[in-house]
């Protein structure tokens, strides 16, 4: 059968190449064999085919290298990974970039730019693309787009992880992990030959870790993990010519994971140490409850296979954060949001094959149907942090009538936002032993005295006008706004010291109510269906040298809806902090909108001997328009454009030295149109909205794999990376100006320079048993930590991870002891988030150093 993911299942001890990566290297038996590496067959082009060989830029792990490297998400295999970053505090947000190529939006308006896959079913929703790794056959890594073969959002690349499939044979087994910070996990993994025919595959897995953020408070530590898979498939033969292969998961999280710190020494009782203490006053939690299932089958005719894969996804999820790292009342604010994603695809796909064209045809459907909702808490005393934050960083001359000296508003001109951000505590305290005089006799204290002067000044004006347009309106105005006399009297008079005044009282009564609730919410939901056709060919021009050409043509189309309202009130007006949509009280729209596009590639590569293989390629990617999930003003589209994406690339592969060496190396350009892009922007308050920008992309990736002798083996990566925004798109109905303009800049989160190197030493045993030695270590240059303050970079740093393995003669147990992060390095994640808005910038940290023992067993 030409089936795409029959790879087969064995446990040789052979060297096994991981290109583009370096998770490398099985176990070699002692000195019974010369060292060779061994051929990996990997499905990126739908068939099956030796990695070596495709023309396309992949990073392949094998389960057995995934256990090796201590891997237990895809986070973790982007570390080792050239020119990829999978930098993920929560495994239900997760941003997954290949060569600067990402979606930065959390909710469900827009699709990811990189399409993740599991047994040949697209996830849809981050929430539910991260999945245990275990009793996994491979994860392929297709470094850029991927338009035609895998389709939508598949601008920066694709991610495709295989699951083991059953096999006729029996065999049980179960490993076991016990580490620092309450590290305990299993894996029971079973399979049955029920005939010649049948064969079943039954996983479960649990994997529980304690929180390494030290919580000064009471309760444990945040950052934990806890997950418990459940997988069974079951591979049937009902003819010689026909398979049928289903598949089923069910995955339970439930952690105290998403931790995020304040990085304001003022307000943080670690002092701003993303490494210290951290306390919270909202709890950190992450759930999820997935489904998933699939029905494969592929039936051989003469000369053509017959593939069809049917399958349902489902999830329902909540991740609530503290979004200001820390737990100052005066900086309260938590979120939570709600997931429910119901996944339906079909796939037909012909393979065929003769001595000089290799071909595929393929057709596809999906719909997918969601449910979001986005909740924001704070108190008053947040909107006085917020107001005061504001005035800081953009009027701070007028504190000067508050009595704050000139040199003191000079400094605080010349500081960034986050050494601003760091006044607010001190002058939060002035504010509340200021008694601010309204008439003789009569004074108020200070604290609301910024929600009052960011009211007048920024809100009233509006609704004011809004007022004004009708004798109507501005009667209704007048009969809700609680200083609507001392308003009528500043119209007539021009005299507004007796509406200062009234709005420093309702102020200082709304701040004083601190543990007052303020919440918001907005709800969507979507209806998503994408239809495509495609085909790809290649063509044996001469022995050594082929042709490929693929196209693919999509149509997607989009149902959706955004409902919001304001839901507390300040001087008796509705009103919004978090999402206060330029204005508008009440957002109910049902927006729907298509989109469509011809995606591409051309390829042609040369075998200069049985050894040196080069290509070129031009590829283009497409991925689909969408909605503004959360707000948007009057003047804001809520609907953007789609994204296109075209690679220019050349490579080579190569197997050198009687196959003990391995080397791989590509240079690439690409032009990134329209790219989607999360922001949270605008003045006088700040909202998320998704804005369209153009980038380019330039870099080089070179792998090396050396068997040097027979029990030792060397690899190594090193990525270069060069992106910036070509043209940036400047909101000007949302409060942007041209400072804004990030034009020239580069992109977020991504590293210019990367490097990896692992060794692995096989000492064989008298008895016939032997140990593996074997270190990696990762080095990752600075990177731009967040848009919104592009001065706040994350620092370069090293990782370095050791592992010593004993395996039996007979291959029945394996013992292992390992440590990751073994020099226990200090290491930044990323900086941003919603935080940022009220004063508390924040941002998350690896995990410090972990050790444990494993012990497999096998029957």
């Amino acid at each position: 059968m030409h089936d795409a993911d029959q790879t087969g299942s064995n446990r040789n001890f052979r060297l096994s190449i991981l290109s583009q990566a370096v998770a490398f290297a099985t176990a070699i038996s002692g000195s019974a064999y010369a060292a060779e590496i061994e051929e990996v067959v990997v499905t990126a082009q739908k068939r099956s085919e030796n990695l070596q060989d495709v023309p396309i830029a992949i990073s392949a792990f094998t389960g057995e290298n995934i256990e090796k490297m201590g891997a237990q998400s895809l986070t973790d295999l982007g570390k080792s990974t050239p020119g990829v970053e999978m930098n993920n505090d929560t495994a239900l947000q997760p941003t997954y970039n290949i060569r600067g190529i990402q979606t930065s939006d959390f909710t469900v308006g827009s699709d990811p730019a990189v399409a993740v896959y599991v047994d040949g079913v697209y996830t849809g929703r981050g929430a539910g693309a991260e999945v245990p790794l275990a009793d996994i056959e491979r994860v392929e890594v297709l470094k850029g787009p991927q338009g035609t073969l895998f389709g939508r959002n598949a601008t920066g690349g694709a991610i495709h992880i295989i699951t083991k499939r059953p096999f006729n044979e029996d065999q049980t087994e179960v490993s076991l992990t016990a580490g620092n910070y309450g590290r305990m996990s299993s894996d029971v993994i079973v399979n049955r030959a029920i005939n010649d025919r049948a064969a079943v595959r039954l996983t479960a897995s649990t994997d529980k870790r304690d929180g390494y953020y030290p919580n000064a408070l009471d309760g444990s530590d945040w950052g934990g993990q806890d997950t418990k898979t459940l997988r069974a498939a079951v591979s049937l033969l009902p003819t010689d010519n026909t398979e049928i292969l289903w598949r089923g998961e069910y995955s339970r999280l439930d952690q105290n994971g998403a931790t995020r710190v304040s990085i304001n020494d003022s307000i943080s009782v670690g002092g701003g140490d993303l490494f210290g203490d951290v306390a919270f006053d909202f709890g950190n939690v992450e759930e999820r409850d997935l489904y998933g299932t699939s029905l494969k089958v592929t039936h051989d005719f003469e000369n053509v296979t017959l593939t069809s894969i049917t399958a349902y996804r489902t999830f329902e999820a909540y991740i609530g954060q503290d979004e200001d790292g820390a737990n100052n009342p005066d900086f309260y604010f938590g979120s939570g949001n709600t997931d429910d994603q119901e996944f339906f695809s079909q796939e037909f796909r012909l393979n065929g094959e003769t001595d000089t064209l290799k071909w595929t045809l393929g057709a596809s459907y999906s719909q997918e149907k969601l449910e979001h909702n986005t909740e924001a808490f704070f108190t008053p005393s947040t909107f006085e942090s917020f107001a005061l934050y504001t005035a800081l960083k953009d009027s701070p001359e007028a504190l000067g009538a508050l009595g704050v000296p000139a040199e003191t508003i000079a400094a605080l001109d010349a500081m960034t936002d986050v050494q601003v951000a760091e006044q607010v505590p001190m002058f939060r305290e002035m504010l509340r032993n200021t008694q601010i005089p309204l008439a003789p006799g009569l004074a108020a204290s200070g604290d609301g005295l910024m929600i009052a002067n960011f009211f007048g000044t920024y809100m009233l004006p509006s609704l004011l006008a809004q007022a004004q347009t009708s004798p109507e309106a501005m009667a209704a105005f007048m009969g809700s706004f609680d200083c609507a006399p001392q308003l009528q009297t500043y119209l007539g008079t021009g005299d507004n010291s007796q509406l200062q005044g009234c709005l420093l009282l309702g102020a200082n009564a709304f701040v004083q109510g601190t543990d007052a609730s303020w919440g918001e919410n907005v709800l969507n939901t979507g209806d998503y269906r994408s239809a495509a056709i495609y085909g790809d060919a290649t063509w044996s021009l001469t022995d050594r040298t082929d042709l490929t050409f693929g196209l693919r043509y999509t149509q997607d189309e989009k149902d959706f809806s955004i409902d919001t309202q304001y839901q507390n009130e300040l001087y008796g007006i509705p009103f919004g902090i978090a999402f206060f949509s330029g204005g508008q009280p009440m957002i109910s729209e049902e927006p729907s909108d298509s989109w469509s596009d011809l995606s591409g590639r051309i390829v042609l590569n040369h075998h200069w001997n049985d050894s040196v293989m080069t290509y070129a390629s031009v590829s283009n990617g497409f991925k689909a328009g969408g909605f503004n999930s959360l707000n948007y003003g009057a003047n804001i589209e809520n609907s953007f454009d789609q994204e296109n994406v075209t690679n220019y690339e050349v490579g080579m592969k190569s197997n050198l030295l009687d196959n003990r060496m391995q080397l791989n190396a590509s240079l690439f350009a690409y032009e990134y149109d329209n790219l989607q892009e999360l922001s949270l922007i605008g003045f006088p308050i700040p909202s998320y909205n998704l804005r369209n920008a153009d980038a380019e992309g330039r870099g080089a990736e070179v792998e090396v794999l050396f068997a040097a002798t027979d029990n030792l083996l060397i690899g190594g990566n090193y990525s270069n990376l060069k992106t910036e925004y070509t043209r940036y798109q400047i909101i000007e109905a949302a409060g942007e100006t041209a400072a804004d303009d990030r034009t020239g800049d580069p992109r977020v989160g991504t590293p210019e320079n990367k490097f990896n190197l692992m060794a692995e030493y096989v000492i064989g045993l008298n008895s016939g048993g032997d140990v593996v030695l074997r270190g990696d270590y990762n080095w990752t240059g600075e990177r731009v930590g967040t848009i919104s303050d592009p001065s706040l970079t994350v620092p370069d740093y090293q990782l370095l991870n050791a592992r010593v393995a004993f395996n039996s003669p007979s291959d029945t147990y394996t013992v292992s002891a390992w440590v990751q992060n073994l020099t226990d390095e200090e290491i930044v994640g990323s900086y941003g988030g919603p935080g940022s808005a009220i004063g508390s910038e924040t941002g998350w940290r690896f995990q410090p150093r972990m050790f444990g023992a494993d012990v497999t067993m096998r029957f």
